[in-house]
């Protein structure tokens, strides 16, 4: 059995997991391309022991960086929500982990919304955006 998220280095275990080879990802590689990974990773660190053990380690605005990539579809965060559930599901199971699973798709859904890509709540992704 998978042991659940319980410190600040599992979440840094999951980070560092799903940006390993984001660049090569062939759907979401291309907006992580040239990423300054050494001041992105801790960032994202505290981002997610925020969000998952209520750390208060993160300051900043999240959004803002998704209204300056050109061309996001619903297809793109329909694949970061795949890609995340996998990475914590290779090394995690639990409450904890259910928690940023759950927190990640309400993040996608929110970021969504705000880039006016949700039509109807509830729509599902169209075919022909599926990443294959």
């Amino acid at each position: 059995m998978k042991p659940d998220l319980q410190t600040t280095d599992d979440v840094r275990t999951v980070v560092h997991t799903f940006y390993a080879d984001m660049e090569a990802d062939p759907v979401l590689g291309p907006y992580f391309a040239g990423l300054d990974w050494a001041a992105h990773l801790p960032k994202m660190v505290r981002f997610w022991s925020s969000v998952v053990f209520g750390t208060g380690a993160y300051r900043g605005r999240p959004f803002d960086p998704h209204t300056r990539m050109q061309g996001l579809t619903r297809a793109h965060f329909a694949h970061w929500v795949e890609r995340f559930h996998q990475t914590v599901d290779a090394h995690f199971a639990g409450e904890h982990a259910e928690r940023m699973k759950a927190r990640a798709e309400q993040i996608a859904g929110v970021f969504q919304v705000k880039l006016g890509l949700w039509g109807v709540f509830g729509d599902d992704v169209p075919e022909a955006e599926v990443p294959s």
